[in-house]
């Protein structure tokens, strides 16, 4: 099997201020290629035994396979959820001209 080219992270922040501070810190530390803070969105969830509604701002990260292990201790340590919804999964597919891109931006 080989090694994966990228790395997907999605996580959510509980506003527009905190996901943009994180995400430009992730980036500006090279930790992360880009990091895109999407649109607000509604997160229904269970804590503590309750159903809760929460407003949300989604952040989406690329990141280097040797970058990972950095950026996800250093996303849990700047986030300010207990619980922070951190999850990765490999990129099935990226183009040849963005992987260029982002092994230079990345380095």
């Amino acid at each position: 099997m080989s090694s994966p080219n990228l790395y997907i992270v999605a996580t959510t922040f509980p506003d527009r201020e905190v996901a943009e501070r994180v995400a430009s810190l992730l980036v500006d530390a090279g930790l992360a290629v880009c990091a895109q803070v999407g649109a607000d969105l509604v997160s229904f969830h269970r804590w503590e035994g309750k159903v809760c509604r929460t407003p949300e701002v989604a952040v989406v990260l690329k990141v280097l396979p040797d970058r990972l292990d950095l950026c996800l201790g250093d996303l849990r340590q700047q986030h300010p959820y207990d619980v922070p919804q951190i999850i990765a999964w490999e990129a099935d597919h990226v183009s040849r001209e963005y992987l260029a891109w982002a092994r230079g931006e990345g380095r």
